[in-house]
């Protein structure tokens, strides 16, 4: 019965010890009692029977009531009157006592064809405030004269036989019962499909008291698992971060709870709430305190990493540590918008400042050394003076950068002194030294060009000195990030329109020669159709529905130049957004001021058409700006073509 216990038994189970035990015949008894239960219990003993194998008639009964339980006498209540007690100030005083008196005929249990297979279940959850009833699938109800009576009168038995009190807190359950008696009645007998459950006793449900609580939200949010359940053991919360409005502390209230009343008429108390955890701490100016009557939340009026000292809480936004490693601090998850700035200061270029495979999130991150390998830095600001490890990874706003071998991202301005066989990805980079590697970015400006260097951009390449060979310069925007998506999905939109007024086409040009195959046919049936009206004669319906054909197949033709013209404005838009990144690229150069060495390859990548243009400039020129210049075609064909000018510094 789900969160409900069995509190009496089923009909079947009932039935099983109903049958003969052996005992001799039994007289009908009338007696009063306030337990039924133990009344009959008691009755089978002495009769020497299954106490199952006794019925029971309610002949009367009373309803008694104490307002103090050092009252001797009960009293009894006259009808209608309950309902002066029968309320909630009343029925939680603990002082109130009430109990019922039975008057009952006791007999022995005469099985009738109504209930024979009425799989009856009474239950109540372990208050017994709630008593729901439960007739279990497979029940068969029998059509029977007063049958709904019968089962009302089955019901209020067991009640009296697990001790519910009746006629104080029943509930109305006839709606339950008349459909399935109206069934009954009609199919002469009915099969219950499934369960039917429902409530015929509800008292005052008892509310547990509330004990006080402390939580330290800034501390329990770095314990929540990850997805995979997975436990990373770098993660070892060295600083609590936390962000402006966010609950640094909340401290739960003590709230005393409800007594309940039970439908056996018993009080349900409650214990007192416990009282361990009050405050006694004090908060810093940066944390704000906000009580009501339940809770007093603490939240943090700034960004910054919670620190407790001297029993005070407080928000700071600066820390300095030595190193950051998995040994003495593991990752460090400040979060980037909680203004939160590292400075890590070993400077030992033998050391790492940041450890191996460790990840360091802040608002700011100073490195004065190295960044080992498999690390990961994520700020909106980062300086890093040693060092990166080829396999560690940089994501940042802006990003500042002494030596660089590892991949390094930044949604804004990148700055590298020296370029080693890294890549880095920006909105404008700057390299110093440049020496192998790959840059993307949509301006590039490189102080120093060594070999085998892969540069990616959109509007300008701007090389000061080149002194090696077999390097690589694009103009393509592709290959940004910030534009990849956005240029792959027109060019996908694009294909995909096309094909479809490709498809459209093809369909208007079959409706257009049907259409001129079958205008002569069809005016010469308008002309028949027209000569019957005027006789007076009904037109054939085989010429009506050949004119409405025709009439369907015109206006399919108009639905299809709609369409026609929707998906080409469609495309002419598309091809226009895409447009607008080829004319930055269009404008876009390349630039050396220094001398052209051996193998340099230059491109670039026009998006509509898709072309390639490619050039190689001679060794040994000097000063050139690489740019696209536009030509015009006999037929106004507008195409690009490379060309080179001098380079003049800015």
């Amino acid at each position: 019965m789900g969160f409900f216990d069995k509190v009496f038994g089923s009909d079947r189970e009932e039935k099983e010890e109903k049958k003969p035990s052996g005992g001799g015949s039994f007289t009908p008894i009338v007696v009063t009692t306030d337990n039924v239960a133990q009344l009959l219990h008691d009755t089978a003993l002495k009769y020497k029977i299954s106490s199952h194998a006794l019925d029971i008639r309610l002949l009367s009964f009373k309803t008694l009531i104490k307002m103090d339980p050092k009252e001797e006498e009960w009293i009894e209540l006259e009808e209608g009157e309950w309902q002066k007690f029968n309320k909630p100030e009343i029925l939680l005083n603990p002082d109130f006592l009430i109990k019922q008196n039975y008057e009952l005929e006791i007999f022995k249990y005469k099985e009738e064809p109504w209930n024979s297979d009425l799989l009856l279940h009474m239950g109540s959850n372990k208050e017994k405030n709630r008593v729901v009833c439960t007739i279990k699938a497979g029940s068969i109800i029998r059509k029977a004269d007063n049958l709904k009576s019968k089962i009302r009168n089955l019901i209020r038995m067991k009640m009296l036989r697990s001790r519910i009190l009746i006629d104080l807190w029943d509930v109305d359950y006839d709606s339950a019962l008349d459909d399935l008696t109206a069934k009954a009645m009609v199919q002469e007998q009915y099969i219950l499909p499934e369960d039917l459950s429902f409530d015929v006793c509800v008292c005052f449900a008892s509310q547990k008291p509330v004990n006080d609580e402390l939580i330290l939200h800034y501390k329990n949010k770095d314990e929540e698992p990850e997805e995979s359940d997975r436990v990373d053991y770098s993660k070892r919360g060295f600083i609590q971060a936390v962000e402006k409005g966010e609950t640094v502390i909340e401290y739960i209230k003590p709230q005393p709870g409800k007594p309940g009343r039970n439908c056996q008429g018993a009080h349900i108390s409650v214990p007192e709430p416990l009282e361990k955890f009050k405050p006694e701490f004090r908060v810093s100016d940066a944390i704000e305190i906000d009580e009501d009557e339940t809770r007093i939340l603490y939240r943090a009026k700034r960004g910054g990493y919670v620190v407790f000292k001297d029993n005070t809480y407080d928000i700071q936004d600066s820390m300095e540590l030595n190193e950051v490693s998995f040994k003495k601090t593991g990752s460090i998850d400040a979060g980037v918008e909680t203004e939160v700035k590292l400075h890590i200061n070993e400077s030992d270029f033998m050391k790492d400042a940041i450890g191996t495979g460790v990840e360091v999130e802040a608002t700011e991150v100073k490195v004065e050394g190295n960044v080992g390998a498999s690390a990961v830095v994520t700020a909106e600001e980062v300086v890093i003076g040693g060092q990166t490890h080829q396999s560690s990874k940089i994501f940042a706003k802006q990003a500042v950068i002494n030596v660089h071998r590892g991949f390094v991202k930044t949604s804004e301005d990148l700055q590298i002194t020296r370029l080693e066989g890294g890549v880095a990805e920006a909105k404008k980079a700057k390299i110093s030294q440049m020496i192998g590697g790959e840059v993307k970015a949509i301006e590039v400006d490189v102080d120093v060009m060594a070999s085998n260097a892969k540069i990616y951009a959109v509007s300008k390449i701007v090389i000061n000195k080149m002194l090696g060979e077999n390097n690589r310069l694009v103009i393509d925007p592709t290959e940004i990030d910030s534009y990849h998506n956005e240029i792959i999905s027109l060019e996908e939109k694009i294909a995909k329109i096309e094909k479809e007024l490709a498809r459209l086409e093809e369909s208007r040009e079959q409706k257009e020669a049907l259409k001129e195959k079958s205008t002569a046919a069809v005016n010469t049936l308008k002309k028949r159709i027209l000569e019957a009206k005027q006789r007076g004669v009904r037109p054939q319906p085989a010429f009506v529905a050949k004119i409405k054909q025709f009439q369907k197949l015109e206006s399919d033709l108009l639905d299809l130049k709609a369409e026609i013209k929707a998906a080409e404005r469609s495309l002419k838009e598309t091809r226009m957004k895409l447009l607008a990144y080829q004319d930055m690229m269009v404008n876009a150069k390349i630039i050396n001021y220094g001398e052209w060495s051996d193998y340099t390859h230059i491109e670039f990548h026009l998006l509509c058409p898709q072309i390639k243009l490619e050039y190689t400039p001679k060794p040994g020129d000097k000063m050139q700006e690489v740019y696209l210049k536009k030509v015009t075609g006999p037929d106004d064909e507008v195409s690009y073509e490379i060309a080179v000018k001098e380079a003049v510094k800015e």
